[in-house]
């Protein structure tokens, strides 16, 4: 059963706004140059940028940079550009002015906030025009990094993205920018040493990363990873440009042996490290044993799967014949797994029949419709038509409001879900009767159906084998009521199949429109004849699904009048509030009668 789960969605948000929060502090404590601090100043721009509600990340941001607080002089003029970039971008609004303009604008800012305060005191001899330059330099560069590296997140974190957004990123951009941000973070928080005697956090991070993306993304991303890692530890923590190089070698091993075991490339990245760090004629390169081998450590302890989704990420972006090859096979496991639950599941409710002979006609029908969609979508992977394909025009937002009346258990059973990549379904079914044994029949519909329109069934063909299923049990007569619809999330277009359902109700604005149709429950006769209703949706619509429990608590409103105006009255878009208000209002109008089950769904469209 699909159903909305608030406290998830709650808690990805609060575990969004903490990495952000962190993000944010550490950032801010990164001194490049040993004098100068220009990533808060390129954070604030990029987050201000993206959404003007990350205004809240200032107080981190401040806290962050005030942990140096006298350190040097160019301190005091990079936290209040930080400040005064804060606040410009708040008034400018969101995305009135694109990124490169920002970035101009925040270097004139970090530049007119360090002349004025070293002119103020007076100091204005001691101001460096080559460090001036170098910070300006620096905060146009991580800018771009840090939006590139949002963007990545965004990619890996919802896996259907825009065609577009996935040329403008590049594998390049995000494998850099990731690289570079993660190596930042290591040196915010100040846990380093340049003493070859001990082990340095960020190096450690820094040829992890190589060797992680070198293995994931090949060479290519290998060496981007480890000249991005290497410049940013070099900057931050003092070491020799010449361990540029090491990087360099590393990620290189890393992506050649990006095809073997995660092993393997381990331990010739080590080795890479150790041999080129270790000519003597050239100590420059020098790097410790402890900082290759930790990283190569960490590495063989990732899981298999995690390095699996890193490298499909990859190859989404790059949108070559590896990750169409392995979308393909996904796709067909997928789908196979499906296909396998619904037959056991049929195979299964086949022991109790009589008679399985109009059973299996519509199996081997309903068989080659799989087997032809199947098809068709293998066909269409092969060609590389998923990359072109339309993208769904249309959201639908559901939930649900139940009451069970016997023990809480309720006779309705129901399911709200994507059908396909285009069409959403949304299923009620009332078995006659109440408690378990009602509960039990409209779920065996309910479950059955949705498994077989999923497989690929054509809609007719599902509804007619779940009845002659139904008519064939043996011992007790088995009807339930089936009111199924399905949403065309690419044209707007909503089909609804009532079988001895209750009304369905269609907000649009403020009116209220009741969809009827009068037919016989599953189960009760043969040759069932199956029609439905087309209706045009808009965006904004609410389709309001119910069991006869609502639709009958006021009884002598044959017309339904007392539902339409409860509907009508209803100000909010949430559907959850608008299925809790009418279950409410349902209750109200049974007032001390014994009240039926009653399911409320409703889907806003978006």
């Amino acid at each position: 059963m699909e159903m909305v789960r608030p406290r998830e969605k709650v808690a990805a948000g609060l575990a969004q706004i903490a990495g952000l929060v962190v993000i944010s502090f550490l950032i801010c404590r990164v001194v490049v140059l040993n004098s100068i601090f220009p990533c808060g100043i390129a954070l604030v721009t990029v987050l201000m940028y993206r959404n003007r509600l990350n205004l809240y990340l200032l107080l981190p941001m401040v806290l962050g940079s005030i942990t140096y607080y006298g350190s040097n002089y160019l301190f005091y003029g990079d936290v209040t550009a930080l400040l005064l970039c804060a606040i410009a971008f708040t008034v400018f609004g969101n995305r009135r002015i694109d990124l490169p303009a920002r970035a101009v604008i925040a270097a004139i800012i970090a530049i007119s906030c360090n002349c004025s305060y070293y002119i103020l005191k007076h100091m204005f001899y001691r101001l460096s025009i080559f460090m001036l330059l170098a910070e300006v330099l620096i905060i146009f560069i991580l800018i771009f990094t840090f939006n590139n590296f949002f963007s990545f997140v965004t990619l890996v974190k919802h896996s259907e993205v825009k065609i577009q957004k996935r040329n403008e990123l590049g594998v390049e951009k995000a494998v850099g920018s990731t690289a570079a941000v993660m190596v930042l973070l290591l040196c915010g928080t100040g846990v380093w040493s340049l003493d070859p005697s001990k082990a340095s956090l960020p190096l450690i991070g820094g040829l992890f990363l190589t060797l992680l993306f070198g293995y994931c993304g090949g060479i290519g991303a290998g060496l981007i990873a480890g000249t991005s890692s290497a410049i940013c530890v070099v900057l931050c923590t003092g070491f020799t440009p010449a361990i540029i190089m090491v990087f360099l070698a590393g990620g290189f091993t890393a992506g050649v042996f990006s095809q073997e075991s995660k092993a393997m490339a381990a331990v010739c990245f080590s080795g890479a490290c150790l041999v080129l760090g270790m000519i003597t004629t050239y100590p420059e390169l020098f790097i410790p044993p402890y900082e290759p081998l930790t990283a190569s450590a960490v590495m063989a302890l990732i899981p298999k799967k995690y390095l699996v989704e890193l490298k499909k990420a990859f190859y989404m972006i790059r949108k070559d014949n590896a990750y169409c090859e392995m979308e393909s096979k996904d796709q067909l496991i997928k789908v196979l797994d499906q296909h396998y639950r619904t037959f056991e599941r049929l195979a299964n409710l086949y022991g109790n029949a009589r008679s399985n002979r109009s059973i299996i006609s519509y199996q081997f029908r309903g068989m080659a419709q799989v087997t032809e969609s199947l098809r068709n979508n293998i066909q269409e992977v092969n060609h590389g038509l998923s990359w072109t394909d339309s993208q769904p025009k249309f959201n639908v937002k559901t939930a649900h409001s139940a009451y069970g009346q016997i023990a809480g258990v309720s006779g309705d059973s129901f399911q709200y879900k994507d059908i396909s990549k285009y069409e959403y379904g949304i299923l009620i079914s009332d078995g006659m009767g109440k408690g378990k044994a009602a509960s039990a029949e409209s779920s065996l519909a309910v479950s059955t159906l949705m498994d077989l329109i999923s497989s690929g069934f054509d809609v007719k063909l599902a509804l007619k084998t779940v009845n002659n299923i139904l008519l064939q049990q043996e011992g007790d007569e088995i009807f339930s009521t089936v009111d199924l619809a399905l949403i065309d999330r690419l044209g707007g277009k909503l089909r609804l199949f009532k079988i001895g359902a209750a009304a369905t109700f269609i907000k649009r604005g403020e009116k209220v429109a009741a969809v009827k149709m009068a037919a016989l429950p599953l189960g009760i006769v043969d040759g069932l004849h199956i029609d439905f209703i087309n209706v045009r949706l808009r965006p904004g619509d609410q389709i309001i699904m119910l069991s006869d429990g609502i639709s009958e608590a006021n009884r002598q409103d044959l017309e339904m009048t007392w539902l339409k105006e409860a509907i009508r009255d209803i100000k909010s878009r949430d559907p959850q509030t608008i299925s809790d208000l009418i279950m409410n209002r349902a209750i109200e109008a049974y007032g001390i009668r014994e009240k039926d089950d009653m399911t409320v769904i409703t889907a806003v469209l978006e």
